[in-house]
């Protein structure tokens, strides 16, 4: 598995959705990275349990998510196409990781 971590502000935070009979949950959070001028906004999808930490963000905050990114392969009439997602996994708030001294970098 292949895990990062994203540091930025929350740009957008959606609305926890459900698919199918299984009541498969999915929130959608997009982190904004980089500056004003070349800005990059990255979409994260919590899943299960996953949801209860992602919920209570709001548009503006400073956090710092570790995520894992998953791949896969899809082929149609002669066609591949490739796709990845970026799963949030937690959630640290800029302010608590600089306090306790915690960030990566």
């Amino acid at each position: 598995m292949n895990e990062v971590t994203i540091r930025g502000e929350v740009h957008f935070v959606g609305e926890v959705k459900e698919y199918g009979k299984n009541n498969f949950r999915k929130h959608e959070v997009v982190i904004k990275t980089g500056d004003d001028r070349f800005p990059n906004t990255i979409p994260v999808e919590f899943m299960k349990e996953a949801i209860e930490t992602s919920t209570g963000l709001t548009v503006g905050q400073d956090v710092e998510i570790k995520c894992r990114l998953n791949g896969r392969e899809w082929e149609k009439d002669g066609n591949t196409r490739y796709f990845v997602s970026v799963q949030g996994m937690e959630i640290s708030f800029v302010s608590e990781v600089a306090e306790t001294g915690d960030a990566p970098f």
